[in-house]
Formats: C-alpha cells, structure tokens, sequence
C-alpha cells in the first residue's frame, strides 16, 4: 500500500550570513513541490527530528508571528489542498504552490485571503506560462526570468519589512529595491536591469488587465540601464585557424567541429547542438538547415556553405551527420582548451579583462556571434541577418555583434580607397 504523502521541512546549505532558508518538500503521486516562503534560521536552532526551530518563541523574519506556527499553517494547508483537489485527478504542484502563496500573502498582509488579485499571483501566472506574447508561448529562459525576480521580490519583502504588490511599486520602492539587489545581493548592473525591466512587464499588464491604474513605474526615474558587455568574435581566418588546426584529442576534435558549425549557421548553442535529421533539407541541389528555434520557435532557412557540408560528411555515420552534443558548460571548457592549442593568445580584445586572452574569452556563444559580426562587416544586409539571429530590432542587433574600432577603421579605410580611386579613374 503506498505510503501516505507527508509534507517536510528542510534546510538549505548554510549561507555566507550564517542562515539557511527553510524548504517546505512535498513528494506525492510521482511528483514533487519544493517551496520556498521566505524563512531563514541558523542551523543550530533547528531541530531535524520535529522539522521546527528549537526555541517555540523564535518568529518570522518580520517578527509578526510565531516561525512554528507559520510552519504548522503551511503543513496543513498543502495537504488539505491536496486532499480536497484529489477529487479533480492529482493536483499540478503549481495548485498547491498558489494556494501557500495566498497564506504567505495573508501573513505578510496581516489581513483576510481575498480573492483580489497581487503582483505575486500575476507574476505566478507570467511563471506557469498562463499570460502568453500575442498568443505565442514564452520561451523556458522567459518563465525562468519572471521565477528568478518574483523570488527577489519575496525576499526584498522579508528583508525590508515592506509590502510588495500594486499600489507600492513608486520610486521609492525602485531605489530602494535597486540598492537591495545591488548591496545585498551582489547582482550586476545587467541583471538588476533585467529585474527592473521585467517589474515594468507585470505592472504594465497589471493595468492592462485593470487590477491597478498605477502608473509610477512609468516615470522616466524608474529605470536601470543595461552595461554594455564585452564579448569576442572570431574572424574567418581564426575560424579557417581553428577548423584546419590537427587535433588527436577525439572529444576536443568533436567540440572544435561543433563550434565552427555553430559560427557558419549563426543559431544558437541550443539549437545548433541538437540538429535533428529533418533539419539538413537539399533544395536544387544545395544543402540547408531548416529548422524551428527553441527560444523564439521561429522557422529558420540556413544555407550550408562547404566547411558546413564537409562536417556532414566527416560524421556522415552520425544519425545527425554531427558530433554528438555535450553540455553548454562543458563544452564551454573544451572549446577554450581547443583556442589555447590553436594558439589564440591574443590579450587586449576587451576592455572588462585586458589581460585575459582570446583563448579565455572565447565561449559556445561565441559561435552565433562570429557568424552575425563576420557577416555584418561584409556587408550582408542587417535585416536579412536578424531572420537568422532573431533580433526584433536593428537596434538590438548593432548591439549584439562585435564590430572593434580597428574593423570600423578598416571598413572606412576601404570605402575611401574605393572613392578616391573611382575619382582618379574618371580623372584619367
């Protein structure tokens, strides 16, 4: 018979400030909730036999309420939650997820659960997938986004003791929030940016959907901008270095032929690593790829130049005529391996790690960059480009490639011996 499902509490690994952040686990039904509410303790004060701190009179970050308590609410509202949803077939984690959600709100709020919407249950529906871009789904680094601000948000409200939902959101939640992520969570500047930009997101179709008329987060304060990144390209003749470099290590060998596919049909790691064998399509005699990106689940038409075509058929017993596909973090070491043994000792290429070399910056993005930039500074047309690359705006797409000043040099060093010898032609 199996086992009654139970709820448990655990800890997560002590952190630099001495605390652990209690995790509510509940297993059941072949599926499993892991539920963070915002609670720490030391774990010297936590008893692992009864799953409940020590000292009865220890209470919540906020100090509104007993820590047990809150312990014993969240016990019995998942499984009676559970229990009651049974009766509509086994309930998805998120169900339970909300229902906990609604009691934390309740502590934070000191007030009676309503049915009223917050910025914590929008921001939920944006996480399970629920509010869509024009009818289209979000990509799973998008749900993962709005999941990694609304834990921030949560754990601001512990810290600051200050409510989070609609009618807050001003500029002095902003500034006091940036300065939260910035000194306690140690973010960078481009992560708090996101943060501040995916705020604007919630609150934007908040209004939309005419839970609040706040506008604040509107004023033209209430922005974070962005840094620019600094992030290498490999030229053509460093990729032509790199595919003709003699390599006896068969797994580096592999990595090495995985990253100039990736820089001659411009996809990202995702997609480019796992092409499938429907993706390679002959067209009058020509070979492409054709396939749907995972990130922006648009359809793509690449066509295969002759280094693509000789990787096809150096690995033509491969079912995808390709090296078999590795992680991105550990293809990320091997491919900076394969640049130290084709030499690529370059120092200076960006400004954030002057003394980092080439070999060192070069990363499976890289790929999808080297192909936008080597493209872009031959004059292929830039709209034609973000078919490829997927870029919404020209703005965005001169942003990401990597044109240095010496390529911005050289293409105005050409286009002025291209000028004055047309003059001095039509003079003679």
């Amino acid at each position: 018979m199996p086992r009654k499902p139970q709820v448990n509490f655990r800890l997560k690994p002590e952190g630099k400030d001495g605390f652990s952040n209690i995790v509510l686990d509940f297993a059941y039904q072949k599926r499993r909730l892991r539920y963070e509410f915002g609670q720490s303790v030391k774990p010297n004060d936590w008893n692992n036999k009864k799953q409940r701190v020590k000292n009865k009179q220890t209470t919540t970050n906020d100090g509104k309420f007993a820590l047990n308590d809150m312990l014993d609410n969240l016990e019995v509202t998942c499984l009676r939650t559970y229990s009651e949803s049974l009766k509509d077939g086994i309930p998805d984690p998120n169900i339970l997820k909300r229902t906990l959600d609604l009691l934390i709100d309740k502590n934070h709020n000191n007030t009676e659960v309503s049915n009223k919407p917050t910025l914590f249950s929008l921001a939920q529906r944006f996480i399970d997938g629920e509010i869509k871009f024009k009818g289209k789904d979000k990509s799973q680094s998008s749900l993962d986004n709005y999941s990694a601000v609304t834990k921030h948000l949560r754990e601001y409200q512990v810290y600051s003791k200050f409510r989070v939902d609609f009618d807050t959101i001003d500029l002095d939640f902003f500034y006091s929030y940036v300065s939260y992520l910035k000194n306690n969570k140690k973010l960078s500047v481009n992560t708090i940016a996101k943060d501040i930009s995916i705020i604007k997101v919630f609150m934007g179709e908040a209004v939309d959907l005419e839970y609040t008329d706040n506008m604040k987060f509107k004023h033209k304060k209430f922005a974070y901008n962005e840094e620019e990144t600094d992030h290498v390209y490999l030229t053509e003749e460093e990729l032509t270095k790199l595919y003709e470099l003699k390599i006896a290590n068969k797994k580096l060998d592999e990595v090495r032929d995985l990253f100039v596919f990736g820089a001659w049909v411009g996809v990202r790691f995702s997609d480019f690593s796992n092409i499938k064998p429907e993706n390679i399509v002959k067209i009058e005699g020509d070979y492409f790829i054709k396939m749907i990106t995972q990130k922006t689940k648009e359809l793509v038409i690449i066509p295969c130049n002759p280094v693509v075509v000789e990787i096809f058929e150096k690995y033509a017993d491969r079912v995808n005529k390709l090296p078999k596909t590795i992680s991105n973090q550990k293809f990320n070491d091997y491919i900076k391996d394969v640049c130290k043994l084709a030499k690529f000792t370059e120092k200076g290429r960006v400004s954030a790690k002057p003394k980092e070399t080439l070999a060192g910056l070069v990363s499976s993005h890289t790929a999808r960059r080297s192909f936008a930039t080597n493209y872009y500074l031959q004059g292929f047309p830039t709209l034609d480009l973000m078919k490829i690359t997927g870029h919404k705006t020209e703005r965005s797409f001169l942003k990401y490639i990597r044109v240095s000043k010496l390529d911005t040099a050289k293409r105005l060093s050409a286009h002025i011996k291209e000028k004055w010898s047309k003059k001095l032609l039509a003079v003679d």
